[in-house]
């Protein structure tokens, strides 16, 4: 109670943390500690038990979990399985992912797409990456939705130039962001695909500065500021 502050996500995280552990467990219907409790240690911060139950996971779990984590908050199945090829069983470590309720599925229909459980937990594992693979994996993403929704390219126009930019591949980033400009009575139609448009728009303006073409950055501004326009903000 001291450790969740009255933050029940947390408190959560942490009663899974203690049966996951061996803490707690169920015994004739009732849970009740076990003699391991008084050895217990809990992370000060949400974050800390996330990644520790994280931590706990064997190692292809956890590339599967950090690859979904590249994606977003909410991935499609064929996407994370186009990005993780080499997994040996996909749909196992889906089933044992949602069992841990790290995740859980989304919809099936139009297709099968699954979401993080929560924000943090998302973010928590995308912070875990390290620099050069989180490059490495935005760029696999980017390329993977280019194979696989090659016939509708303009409606991931955003998505693209947000993997790209963070991948740190310029020419594509530019190239997306000003396709997505072009569209951005759309992009204000869903706040998601905005999010990502001025992330990726943040980005490249954070690494250019001075040096991108002003005329360049501002008809983009412009474009940003009409989709917020139409969204009524």
């Amino acid at each position: 109670l001291q450790r969740a502050d009255g933050n029940p996500f947390f408190l959560e995280e942490i009663m899974r943390t203690l049966i996951d552990r061996g803490k707690v467990h169920s015994e004739n219907g009732h849970w009740k500690a076990t003699s391991q409790i008084e050895t217990i240690t809990i992370p000060d911060t949400i974050q800390g038990v996330i990644m520790a139950r994280i931590d706990r996971l064997d190692e292809e779990l956890k590339q599967v979990l950090k690859t979904a984590s590249v994606i977003g908050r909410a991935f499609l199945y064929r996407l994370l399985r186009e990005v993780t090829e080499t997994v040996r069983d996909l749909d196992r470590d889906l089933d044992a992912l949602t069992a841990t309720e790290l995740i859980r599925q989304k919809q099936k229909v139009p297709e099968l797409e699954y979401i993080f459980k929560h924000a943090l937990v998302q973010e928590s594992t995308y912070e875990s990456i390290l620099l050069k693979k989180r490059h490495e994996l935005h760029d696999k993403v980017a390329s993977a939705i280019e194979t696989l929704f090659s016939d509708r390219l303009d409606e991931f126009s955003s998505v693209l130039a947000y993997h790209y930019a963070k991948a740190e591949s310029w020419e594509k980033a530019q190239e997306y962001l000003f396709k997505a400009g072009d569209q951005a009575g759309k992009i204000a139609a869903d706040a998601e695909v905005l999010t990502h448009y001025q992330q990726a728009l943040e980005t490249y303006t954070k690494v250019f500065g001075d040096k991108w073409d002003p005329i360049q950055r501002g008809m983009l501004e412009r474009k940003m500021g009409e989709a917020f326009y139409r969204k009524g903000e």
